[in-house]
């Protein structure tokens, strides 16, 4: 995806194989984790974001973008995956 298509503040839903993926553009920096969260299944990817950690739109469980952590239960991860830039396009590292 080009660097350009997804501005500071912003994210999109990325389909890649069997992955759904939520990237988001975070003061600038880049990261993907799985869109789909695991309480409700709700799309992680139309969440909004306060202070790293993205709030899913269904019932408001908040995970780090760094990490994946779920902030109401820290033994809970969702996925996250390494993203690069090269070229002003963004790559997704789906073994991460």
């Amino acid at each position: 995806m080009p660097e350009e298509d997804l501005p500071i503040g912003k994210s999109a839903i990325i389909s890649a194989g069997e992955a759904e993926i939520a990237l988001f553009n975070y003061k600038g920096k880049y990261y993907a984790i799985a869109n789909k969260c695991p309480h409700r299944g709700s799309p992680l990817g139309e969440g909004r974001i306060e202070e790293g950690i993205v709030i899913c739109p269904g019932h408001e469980w908040r995970f780090k973008l760094e990490s994946g952590a779920n902030m109401q239960n820290p033994e809970l991860f969702i996925p996250t995956y390494p993203v690069k830039t090269k070229n002003e396009n963004i790559y997704i590292g789906l073994e991460g």
